[in-house]
Protein backbone atom coordinates (compact mmCIF):
# COMPACT_ATOMS: atom_id res chain seq x y z
CA UNK A 1 0.00 0.00 0.00
CA UNK A 2 1.56 3.63 -1.16
CA UNK A 3 0.20 6.57 0.46
CA UNK A 4 0.77 10.36 -1.07
CA UNK A 5 1.06 13.03 2.05
CA UNK A 6 0.06 16.34 0.23
CA UNK A 7 0.41 19.28 2.24
CA UNK A 8 -2.89 21.56 0.99
CA UNK A 9 -2.25 24.50 -0.69
CA UNK A 10 1.11 24.51 0.78
CA UNK A 11 2.47 28.35 0.67
CA UNK A 12 -0.21 29.46 2.29
CA UNK A 13 -0.78 27.30 4.64
CA UNK A 14 3.15 28.34 5.98
CA UNK A 15 1.62 32.06 6.09
CA UNK A 16 -1.37 31.03 8.27
CA UNK A 17 0.67 29.31 10.88
CA UNK A 18 2.20 32.25 11.76
CA UNK A 19 -0.88 34.63 11.08
CA UNK A 20 -3.78 32.58 12.52
CA UNK A 21 -6.28 35.14 11.48
CA UNK A 22 -5.71 34.51 7.88
CA UNK A 23 -7.83 31.57 8.66
CA UNK A 24 -11.08 31.59 6.09
CA UNK A 25 -9.81 34.44 4.32
CA UNK A 26 -8.38 34.71 0.67
CA UNK A 27 -5.18 34.39 0.68
CA UNK A 28 -2.56 34.13 -2.27
CA UNK A 29 1.62 33.95 -2.41
CA UNK A 30 2.97 35.63 -5.85
CA UNK A 31 5.94 34.29 -7.43
CA UNK A 32 9.36 35.42 -7.84
CA UNK A 33 9.49 39.67 -8.06
CA UNK A 34 5.59 39.24 -7.62
CA UNK A 35 5.02 38.46 -11.05
CA UNK A 36 1.90 35.51 -10.83
CA UNK A 37 -0.02 33.35 -8.20
CA UNK A 38 1.41 29.89 -7.30
CA UNK A 39 -0.72 28.96 -4.39
CA UNK A 40 -4.09 29.81 -3.85
CA UNK A 41 -6.25 29.44 -0.33
CA UNK A 42 -9.95 27.88 -1.16
CA UNK A 43 -11.46 31.10 -0.18
CA UNK A 44 -9.06 32.74 -3.39
CA UNK A 45 -9.97 29.76 -5.85
CA UNK A 46 -13.75 30.64 -5.24
CA UNK A 47 -13.69 34.31 -6.56
CA UNK A 48 -12.08 32.80 -9.90
CA UNK A 49 -8.04 33.64 -9.13
CA UNK A 50 -6.35 30.98 -11.60
CA UNK A 51 -3.05 29.03 -10.74
CA UNK A 52 -0.73 31.42 -12.16
CA UNK A 53 -2.64 34.05 -13.21
CA UNK A 54 -0.17 37.54 -13.31
CA UNK A 55 -0.70 39.84 -10.50
CA UNK A 56 -0.91 43.19 -12.25
CA UNK A 57 -4.18 41.45 -13.92
CA UNK A 58 -5.86 39.99 -10.92
CA UNK A 59 -4.85 43.36 -8.82
CA UNK A 60 -8.26 44.57 -9.10
CA UNK A 61 -9.99 42.00 -8.16
CA UNK A 62 -8.04 41.04 -5.33
CA UNK A 63 -8.88 44.40 -3.80
CA UNK A 64 -12.24 44.55 -4.35
CA UNK A 65 -12.34 41.41 -2.28
CA UNK A 66 -10.26 41.89 0.41
CA UNK A 67 -7.62 39.26 -0.66
CA UNK A 68 -4.30 38.88 1.61
CA UNK A 69 -1.23 39.33 -0.71
CA UNK A 70 2.13 37.70 -0.18
CA UNK A 71 5.66 37.14 -2.00
CA UNK A 72 7.24 34.27 -2.15
CA UNK A 73 9.18 33.55 0.92
CA UNK A 74 10.91 30.20 0.27
CA UNK A 75 13.15 30.51 3.41
CA UNK A 76 10.23 29.99 5.30
CA UNK A 77 8.58 27.39 3.30
CA UNK A 78 11.67 25.24 2.92
CA UNK A 79 12.11 25.54 6.62
CA UNK A 80 8.16 24.17 6.99
CA UNK A 81 8.69 20.99 4.49
CA UNK A 82 11.73 19.64 6.37
CA UNK A 83 9.24 19.76 9.72
CA UNK A 84 7.00 18.08 7.82
CA UNK A 85 9.02 15.22 6.51
CA UNK A 86 10.55 15.02 9.93
CA UNK A 87 7.23 14.36 11.31
CA UNK A 88 6.17 11.83 8.18
CA UNK A 89 9.32 9.97 8.95
CA UNK A 90 8.44 9.39 12.52
CA UNK A 91 5.59 6.60 10.92
CA UNK A 92 6.94 4.83 8.23
CA UNK A 93 10.26 3.02 7.38
CA UNK A 94 10.04 3.88 3.62
CA UNK A 95 9.65 7.29 2.30
CA UNK A 96 9.66 9.51 -0.87
CA UNK A 97 9.77 12.74 -0.88
CA UNK A 98 8.85 14.21 -4.34
CA UNK A 99 8.53 17.40 -3.51
CA UNK A 100 8.21 20.30 -1.16
CA UNK A 101 5.11 19.59 -0.58
CA UNK A 102 4.35 15.66 -1.36
CA UNK A 103 5.91 12.39 -0.16
CA UNK A 104 5.48 8.70 -0.88
CA UNK A 105 5.09 6.64 2.08
CA UNK A 106 5.57 3.20 2.08
CA UNK A 107 2.49 1.43 4.37
CA UNK A 108 3.01 -2.14 3.11
CA UNK A 109 2.41 -4.52 6.36
CA UNK A 110 0.68 -2.29 8.18
CA UNK A 111 -3.37 -3.65 9.29
CA UNK A 112 -4.95 -0.38 9.26
CA UNK A 113 -3.05 2.08 6.26
CA UNK A 114 -5.67 4.12 6.52
CA UNK A 115 -6.61 4.33 9.98
CA UNK A 116 -2.69 5.19 10.09
CA UNK A 117 -3.09 7.89 7.12
CA UNK A 118 -5.61 9.52 9.72
CA UNK A 119 -3.23 9.16 12.53
CA UNK A 120 -0.77 10.79 10.55
CA UNK A 121 -2.88 13.89 8.98
CA UNK A 122 -3.64 14.43 12.62
CA UNK A 123 -0.19 14.53 13.77
CA UNK A 124 1.52 16.88 11.25
CA UNK A 125 -1.28 19.49 11.91
CA UNK A 126 -0.69 19.42 15.62
CA UNK A 127 3.50 19.21 15.30
CA UNK A 128 3.45 21.84 12.68
CA UNK A 129 0.45 23.78 12.13
CA UNK A 130 0.48 22.26 8.16
CA UNK A 131 -2.76 20.58 6.78
CA UNK A 132 -2.23 17.52 4.72
CA UNK A 133 -4.35 15.07 2.35
CA UNK A 134 -3.82 11.47 2.05
CA UNK A 135 -4.53 9.73 -0.82
CA UNK A 136 -3.89 5.50 -0.49
CA UNK A 137 -3.60 3.26 -3.24
CA UNK A 138 -1.46 0.15 -4.14
CA UNK A 139 0.66 1.95 -6.99
CA UNK A 140 1.82 5.62 -6.81
CA UNK A 141 -0.54 6.90 -9.66
CA UNK A 142 -3.72 5.39 -7.44
CA UNK A 143 -2.82 6.99 -4.42
CA UNK A 144 -2.22 10.23 -6.45
CA UNK A 145 -5.18 10.14 -7.85
CA UNK A 146 -6.76 9.35 -4.14
CA UNK A 147 -4.66 12.06 -2.98
CA UNK A 148 -6.33 14.25 -5.51
CA UNK A 149 -10.08 13.19 -4.59
CA UNK A 150 -9.12 13.65 -0.66
CA UNK A 151 -8.43 17.14 -0.69
CA UNK A 152 -12.13 17.93 -2.07
CA UNK A 153 -14.34 15.54 0.78
CA UNK A 154 -13.59 12.58 2.19
CA UNK A 155 -12.14 14.54 5.34
CA UNK A 156 -8.74 14.33 3.89
CA UNK A 157 -7.83 11.05 3.46
CA UNK A 158 -9.20 8.23 1.12
CA UNK A 159 -8.24 5.01 -0.03
CA UNK A 160 -8.89 3.93 -4.06
CA UNK A 161 -8.98 0.42 -5.54
CA UNK A 162 -7.61 0.02 -8.89
CA UNK A 163 -11.17 -1.90 -9.59
CA UNK A 164 -13.57 0.97 -8.31
CA UNK A 165 -15.14 2.43 -11.63
CA UNK A 166 -17.30 4.76 -10.03
CA UNK A 167 -14.17 6.37 -8.66
CA UNK A 168 -12.33 6.31 -11.29
CA UNK A 169 -15.19 6.95 -13.64
CA UNK A 170 -15.62 10.26 -12.24
CA UNK A 171 -11.80 11.35 -13.22
CA UNK A 172 -11.34 13.65 -16.06
CA UNK A 173 -8.44 12.04 -18.13
CA UNK A 174 -6.54 14.93 -18.18
CA UNK A 175 -6.29 14.87 -13.94
CA UNK A 176 -4.51 11.82 -13.96
CA UNK A 177 -1.10 12.04 -13.22
CA UNK A 178 1.83 11.74 -16.07
CA UNK A 179 -0.72 12.39 -18.71
CA UNK A 180 -1.81 16.18 -18.63
CA UNK A 181 -3.19 18.14 -21.46
CA UNK A 182 -1.52 17.18 -24.70
CA UNK A 183 -1.89 13.70 -24.11
CA UNK A 184 -5.06 13.80 -22.86
CA UNK A 185 -6.39 15.34 -26.37
CA UNK A 186 -5.09 12.91 -27.98
CA UNK A 187 -6.56 10.00 -25.69
CA UNK A 188 -10.37 12.01 -26.20
CA UNK A 189 -10.40 11.84 -29.61
CA UNK A 190 -9.59 7.67 -29.57
CA UNK A 191 -12.70 7.79 -26.54
CA UNK A 192 -10.84 7.52 -23.53
CA UNK A 193 -12.50 10.33 -21.53
CA UNK A 194 -11.78 9.05 -17.89
CA UNK A 195 -9.61 7.69 -15.69
CA UNK A 196 -11.81 4.00 -16.01
CA UNK A 197 -12.03 4.61 -20.06
CA UNK A 198 -8.36 4.71 -19.95
CA UNK A 199 -7.29 2.22 -17.50
CA UNK A 200 -9.72 -0.39 -19.53
CA UNK A 201 -7.98 0.35 -22.94
CA UNK A 202 -5.91 -2.19 -25.04
CA UNK A 203 -2.30 -1.25 -23.43
CA UNK A 204 -1.57 -1.80 -27.59
CA UNK A 205 -3.69 1.66 -28.37
CA UNK A 206 -2.06 3.33 -24.92
CA UNK A 207 1.14 2.92 -26.11
CA UNK A 208 0.89 3.90 -29.97
CA UNK A 209 -0.46 7.12 -28.05
CA UNK A 210 2.06 7.75 -25.47
CA UNK A 211 4.79 5.25 -25.56
CA UNK A 212 5.89 2.94 -22.80
CA UNK A 213 5.66 5.56 -20.22
CA UNK A 214 1.78 6.26 -20.81
CA UNK A 215 1.75 2.75 -20.82
CA UNK A 216 3.22 2.32 -17.42
CA UNK A 217 0.67 4.95 -16.14
CA UNK A 218 -1.69 2.67 -17.21
CA UNK A 219 -0.98 -0.36 -15.73
CA UNK A 220 -0.88 1.97 -12.48
CA UNK A 221 -4.00 2.46 -12.77
CA UNK A 222 -5.02 -0.99 -12.93
CA UNK A 223 -3.23 -1.95 -9.52
CA UNK A 224 0.66 -3.09 -11.18
CA UNK A 225 3.38 -1.38 -9.83
CA UNK A 226 5.81 -0.11 -12.63
CA UNK A 227 7.10 3.22 -10.18
CA UNK A 228 9.54 2.06 -7.59
CA UNK A 229 9.67 3.89 -3.99
CA UNK A 230 13.00 6.10 -3.86
CA UNK A 231 14.24 6.30 -0.82
CA UNK A 232 17.35 8.12 -1.95
CA UNK A 233 17.22 10.66 -4.47
CA UNK A 234 19.59 10.05 -7.70
CA UNK A 235 22.40 12.78 -8.00
CA UNK A 236 21.83 15.55 -10.61
CA UNK A 237 23.13 15.56 -14.16
CA UNK A 238 23.08 19.33 -14.02
CA UNK A 239 22.17 22.40 -11.63
CA UNK A 240 21.07 25.66 -12.95
CA UNK A 241 20.32 28.95 -10.32
CA UNK A 242 18.61 31.84 -12.38
CA UNK A 243 16.25 34.56 -11.26
CA UNK A 244 14.82 37.54 -13.08
CA UNK A 245 15.90 40.61 -11.86
CA UNK A 246 13.89 43.23 -9.45
CA UNK A 247 14.63 45.75 -12.37
CA UNK A 248 16.57 46.30 -15.48
CA UNK A 249 20.01 45.98 -15.20
CA UNK A 250 21.95 47.27 -17.60
CA UNK A 251 25.55 47.85 -15.91
CA UNK A 252 28.33 44.75 -16.09
CA UNK A 253 29.29 45.50 -12.72
CA UNK A 254 25.62 44.29 -11.57
CA UNK A 255 25.14 41.21 -13.78
CA UNK A 256 28.37 40.12 -12.80
CA UNK A 257 27.23 40.61 -8.93
CA UNK A 258 24.41 38.69 -9.76
CA UNK A 259 26.50 35.87 -11.66
CA UNK A 260 28.50 35.45 -8.50
CA UNK A 261 26.02 34.97 -6.73
CA UNK A 262 24.04 32.28 -9.11
CA UNK A 263 27.43 30.49 -8.93
CA UNK A 264 27.32 29.99 -5.44
CA UNK A 265 24.68 28.88 -4.89
CA UNK A 266 24.53 26.60 -7.72
CA UNK A 267 27.40 25.62 -6.33
CA UNK A 268 26.28 24.64 -2.83
CA UNK A 269 23.60 22.46 -4.46
CA UNK A 270 26.60 20.54 -6.23
CA UNK A 271 28.61 20.59 -2.70
CA UNK A 272 25.56 19.46 -0.61
CA UNK A 273 25.38 16.38 -2.78
CA UNK A 274 29.19 15.90 -3.03
CA UNK A 275 28.83 16.32 -6.72
CA UNK A 276 31.53 17.65 -8.91
CA UNK A 277 31.06 20.10 -11.97
CA UNK A 278 32.83 19.62 -15.19
CA UNK A 279 31.20 21.96 -17.21
CA UNK A 280 29.77 25.74 -16.67
CA UNK A 281 27.61 27.82 -18.45
CA UNK A 282 26.57 31.10 -18.31
CA UNK A 283 23.52 32.80 -20.08
CA UNK A 284 21.89 36.30 -19.93
CA UNK A 285 18.73 37.79 -21.91
CA UNK A 286 16.59 41.08 -22.12
CA UNK A 287 12.75 41.28 -21.28
CA UNK A 288 11.22 39.69 -24.66
CA UNK A 289 7.60 40.87 -24.09
CA UNK A 290 9.07 44.69 -23.87
CA UNK A 291 8.65 45.05 -27.59
CA UNK A 292 9.22 48.46 -27.72
CA UNK A 293 13.43 47.50 -26.52
CA UNK A 294 16.26 46.27 -28.49
CA UNK A 295 16.42 42.51 -27.91
CA UNK A 296 19.18 40.61 -26.72
CA UNK A 297 20.08 37.03 -25.39
CA UNK A 298 23.34 34.83 -25.13
CA UNK A 299 25.15 31.60 -23.27
CA UNK A 300 28.15 30.68 -23.49
CA UNK A 301 29.62 27.49 -22.08
CA UNK A 302 33.14 25.58 -21.25
CA UNK A 303 34.11 22.53 -20.16
CA UNK A 304 36.40 22.78 -17.23
CA UNK A 305 40.01 21.10 -16.75
CA UNK A 306 39.16 18.83 -13.89
CA UNK A 307 36.03 18.58 -12.47
CA UNK A 308 35.49 21.16 -9.45
CA UNK A 309 33.03 22.09 -6.43
CA UNK A 310 35.04 24.81 -5.29
CA UNK A 311 32.86 28.33 -5.63
CA UNK A 312 35.90 30.69 -6.13
CA UNK A 313 36.86 28.78 -9.23
CA UNK A 314 33.37 28.44 -10.62
CA UNK A 315 32.82 32.66 -9.90
CA UNK A 316 36.41 33.20 -11.42
CA UNK A 317 35.35 31.49 -14.99
CA UNK A 318 31.09 32.27 -14.73
CA UNK A 319 32.72 36.03 -14.66
CA UNK A 320 34.85 35.62 -17.92
CA UNK A 321 31.94 33.89 -19.26
CA UNK A 322 29.79 36.70 -18.77
CA UNK A 323 31.90 39.16 -19.87
CA UNK A 324 32.63 37.35 -23.03
CA UNK A 325 28.59 37.72 -23.85
CA UNK A 326 27.59 41.29 -22.04
CA UNK A 327 27.00 43.88 -24.74
CA UNK A 328 26.39 47.38 -23.59
CA UNK A 329 22.87 49.54 -24.75
CA UNK A 330 20.42 46.41 -23.51
CA UNK A 331 18.57 46.40 -20.49
CA UNK A 332 18.96 42.82 -19.03
CA UNK A 333 16.01 41.07 -17.06
CA UNK A 334 17.39 37.46 -16.34
CA UNK A 335 20.57 35.70 -15.93
CA UNK A 336 21.65 32.52 -14.98
CA UNK A 337 24.76 29.61 -13.95
CA UNK A 338 24.76 26.18 -15.21
CA UNK A 339 26.94 23.74 -13.97
CA UNK A 340 27.10 20.80 -16.30
CA UNK A 341 27.90 16.79 -16.68
CA UNK A 342 27.88 16.66 -12.77
CA UNK A 343 29.73 13.63 -11.09
CA UNK A 344 30.78 11.87 -7.62
CA UNK A 345 33.02 13.67 -5.55
CA UNK A 346 34.24 10.07 -4.62
CA UNK A 347 35.51 9.69 -8.20
CA UNK A 348 37.70 13.29 -8.44
CA UNK A 349 40.82 12.62 -10.03
CA UNK A 350 43.25 15.48 -10.34
CA UNK A 351 45.53 17.01 -13.01
CA UNK A 352 49.04 15.76 -12.88
CA UNK A 353 49.81 18.83 -11.98
CA UNK A 354 47.52 20.23 -10.15
CA UNK A 355 46.35 24.01 -9.41
CA UNK A 356 43.21 24.00 -8.02
CA UNK A 357 42.92 21.28 -4.97
CA UNK A 358 45.17 22.78 -2.15
CA UNK A 359 44.37 21.98 1.53
CA UNK A 360 44.09 25.31 2.47
CA UNK A 361 41.56 26.30 -0.51
CA UNK A 362 39.14 23.82 0.65
CA UNK A 363 39.27 24.16 4.00
CA UNK A 364 38.41 27.80 3.78
CA UNK A 365 34.99 27.06 1.47
CA UNK A 366 34.60 24.45 4.24
CA UNK A 367 34.55 27.13 6.63
CA UNK A 368 32.91 29.77 4.32
CA UNK A 369 29.50 27.26 3.86
CA UNK A 370 29.28 26.82 7.44
CA UNK A 371 29.22 29.90 8.52
CA UNK A 372 26.53 31.35 6.18
CA UNK A 373 24.69 28.15 7.43
CA UNK A 374 25.06 29.27 10.87
CA UNK A 375 24.59 33.00 10.50
CA UNK A 376 22.83 33.60 6.92
CA UNK A 377 23.84 34.01 3.38
CA UNK A 378 24.72 37.61 4.60
CA UNK A 379 27.22 36.10 7.35
CA UNK A 380 29.58 35.05 5.24
CA UNK A 381 30.19 35.48 1.36
CA UNK A 382 32.78 35.82 -1.55
CA UNK A 383 33.93 39.89 -2.23
CA UNK A 384 32.52 39.45 -6.01
CA UNK A 385 28.87 38.63 -4.93
CA UNK A 386 28.58 42.33 -4.11
CA UNK A 387 26.78 44.00 -0.86
CA UNK A 388 24.01 46.33 -1.91
CA UNK A 389 22.37 43.21 -4.47
CA UNK A 390 20.05 46.43 -5.97
CA UNK A 391 19.41 43.88 -8.79
CA UNK A 392 17.53 41.12 -6.35
CA UNK A 393 14.53 39.79 -6.87
CA UNK A 394 11.57 42.14 -5.70
CA UNK A 395 9.79 40.69 -2.51
CA UNK A 396 7.79 43.82 -1.43
CA UNK A 397 5.26 41.99 0.16
CA UNK A 398 7.01 39.19 2.15
CA UNK A 399 6.39 37.91 5.67
CA UNK A 400 9.10 37.38 7.83
CA UNK A 401 11.42 34.40 7.92
CA UNK A 402 9.97 33.36 11.71
CA UNK A 403 12.61 29.99 11.85
CA UNK A 404 15.38 30.48 10.07
CA UNK A 405 16.57 34.11 10.96
CA UNK A 406 17.33 34.99 14.34
CA UNK A 407 16.21 38.87 13.59
CA UNK A 408 12.73 37.30 12.37
CA UNK A 409 11.77 35.34 15.05
CA UNK A 410 7.64 35.74 16.38
CA UNK A 411 7.62 37.88 19.41
CA UNK A 412 5.24 36.47 21.89
CA UNK A 413 3.44 39.47 24.08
Amino acid sequence: MIALADCNNFYVSCERVFQPSLEGRPVIVLSNNDGCAVARSNEAKALGIAMGAPYHQIKRLCGRNGVFVFSSNYELYGDMSRRVVSVLSRFVPEMEIYSIDESFLNLGGFSDPLGLSVRIREMVRKWTGIPISVGLGKTKTLAKLANRLAKKEHAGCLEVEAGNRSTLGSVPIEDVWGVGRRLSVRLRRVGFQDAWAFAQAPSSAIRAIGGVTLERTQRELTGISCLAMDEVPQPRKNTCCSRSFGKPVTGRGELEEAVANYAVRATRKVRAEGSLACGLQVFLSTNRFRKDEPQYSNSRTILLDEPTDDPIRIVKNAKALLNSIYRKGYSYKKAGVLLLDLVSGRSRQGLLFEEHGDGRRRDFVNALDEVAARYGQSGAFLAAQGVRRSWSMKRQSRTARYTTCWDELPVAS
